[in-house]
């Protein structure tokens, strides 16, 4: 659940035009993202992995998010 929190995080600030477009549904130990447009989903993914190997970004991004 703490990696959907983040990856909310992430949309919310980060790629507030995919907002509408992204779902998340964790499930214990698994994080799932999914959309009906896969090039918005595709976008996401490539700018989530950029964020999450950019150390700075990622523990601001981690300061918001609420961890379980």
């Amino acid at each position: 659940y703490d990696w959907g929190s983040l990856a909310q995080v992430f949309l919310d600030e980060k790629c507030s035009g995919l907002q509408e477009k992204i779902n998340f549904d964790p499930e214990a130990d698994m994080f799932c993202a999914y959309s009906e447009d896969k090039d918005s989903l595709a976008e996401f993914i490539l700018q989530f992995k950029k964020a999450c190997e950019d150390n700075t970004l990622i523990s601001d991004l981690f300061s918001r998010a609420e961890l379980d």
